[in-house]
């Protein structure tokens, strides 16, 4: 019985559990589907801008002016990017130092004047806007000029008339002339221009009975200054239009040929021609109006027809003539002096030839010397040799004395005048005494060194 029992359960179960899994439904398993994939696109790398070559100033240029134009092809971006230029230039073989940068031009015009005698390299760096760069083909090398006189004149034919023993000086951003002299007269006009070519007359008899030849005009305290010039009188002038005479006599008398500068604040004439004697004597003047003599004989001997000039704070008496029994003695030493009392020869190793009426300036950190003449003795005939200068010099230092070149267009000339004005020396008219051919010629030209 209990068998019976165990065997109707086992069987029960069983068929429960048949009937549990029947009366389940398999749902359909709906089909698996992809999502579609969309695939990242692939940035391209940026390009740097393609080559490119410079243009001008051309590889190893010459006698290149000290503010050039440097060009250069443009740049091709094959993205499509902006390009900028940065250009660098120096004295270095691989140049280091930006001139200028974010340029969009192919075009660069240089402000600031460079240095003059003087190797620089430059290149450019074509830039796009990502920041790639492209250096240019090339580095280029160019030389600066040096200075020389113009090959033609600023003006061959100026509306004074032509003339020597004048002056000409920059006053208030203007050009003055001041009188000089011819075989048979002599003037006592102002001339005035703002640019060296064009002339236009101030005044044409400004200082009274007396004209104005051998004197000397200078710049001092505001003013522009006139003295001496075969007479004892000082004039200046605020506006180069009004002209007053100091009525205080100067002190040192009728002079001529003599020299002025500014130096320590004090106005300075040194030596000269009083009537017929020639002087080493040296005079100053705060004010141009007091005149104190520093000194009634120097080291230097009496001269005349010297120059002076201000160079590393000290002052440079130049060459110059006297004369000596009736003969004519022409010098080419060189003085200097911090106190116009002490004056010290200066032992030159290249030097110039002895001279008279030329003039001096100080240009470039440089002393210049420019013309005038000389009457030597020939040894072999005892006559005088008569020559007139062409020439320029100039010296660093004093000592050495280098020449430059002078074009044929460019006449000799003494008793000429010379100015600095807009970072040139001017130099004007002046008389070509050319004793070959016997012949005298005044001037009234101008010509630029530069």
């Amino acid at each position: 019985m209990k068998v019976k029992n165990l065997l109707f359960i086992s069987m029960s179960a069983f068929f429960i559990q048949s009937c549990s899994n029947d009366d389940i439904v398999n749902e359909p398993e709906e089909p698996i589907t992809e999502e579609p994939t969309t695939e990242e696109p692939v940035e391209s790398e940026n390009s740097a801008p393609d080559a490119f070559e410079l243009l001008t100033v051309e590889n190893e240029g010459s006698d290149i002016e000290l503010a050039p134009t440097l060009t250069w092809n443009a740049a091709v971006d094959t993205d499509g990017d902006d390009v900028t230029y940065k250009i660098l230039l120096d004295t270095n073989t691989t140049p280091e130092t930006v001139l200028g940068e974010n340029i969009e031009d192919t075009t660069f015009v240089l402000t600031t004047n460079l240095e003059r005698n003087t190797t620089y390299y430059w290149m450019v760096v074509a830039i796009d806007a990502n920041g790639a760069e492209t250096n240019s083909s090339s580095i280029f090398s160019f030389s600066t000029k040096g200075i020389s006189l113009a090959e033609v004149a600023l003006q061959e034919n100026a509306a004074f008339s032509a003339r020597r023993n004048h002056t000409i000086t920059e006053f208030n951003g203007k050009l003055y002339l001041i009188g000089g002299e011819g075989d048979s007269n002599t003037f006592k006009d102002v001339w005035s221009s703002v640019n060296g070519k064009d002339w236009t007359l101030v005044a044409e008899e400004l200082f009274g009975f007396f004209p104005k030849s051998n004197h000397t005009a200078i710049v001092f305290k505001e003013k522009l200054w006139v003295i001496g010039g075969g007479n004892s009188d000082v004039w200046s002038t605020s506006d180069g239009e009004t002209w007053t005479r100091n009525e205080t006599s100067p002190g040192f008398g009728s002079r001529e040929g003599h020299s002025t500068v500014v130096y320590n604040d004090k106005l300075w004439v040194i030596g000269g021609t009083s009537v017929t004697d020639q002087k080493n004597d040296v005079w100053s003047s705060e004010d141009g109006l007091v005149w104190e003599q520093v000194a009634e004989s120097t080291q230097f001997s009496p001269r005349a027809d010297h120059t002076t000039v201000v160079f590393e704070d000290k002052m440079y008496l130049i060459g110059g003539m006297f004369i000596e029994n009736f003969s004519s003695n022409f010098l080419n030493d060189i003085y200097t002096s911090t106190d116009g009392i002490n004056w010290v020869e200066v032992d030159p190793t290249t030097i110039f030839g002895v001279r008279a009426e030329h003039t001096s300036v100080v240009f470039d950190n440089k002393i210049w010397i420019i013309g005038g003449w000389q009457a030597v003795v020939n040894e072999m005939t005892y006559e005088q040799d008569v020559t007139t200068f062409a020439d320029a010099w100039y010296s660093e230092n004093g000592i050495d004395w280098v020449q430059i070149s002078i074009n044929e267009a460019y006449a000799a000339r003494l008793g000429h005048a010379t100015t600095l004005f807009e970072n040139k020396i001017i130099v004007t008219g002046g008389l070509d005494l050319n004793a070959s051919a016997n012949s005298r010629t005044y001037l009234n030209d101008v010509w630029i060194i530069e």
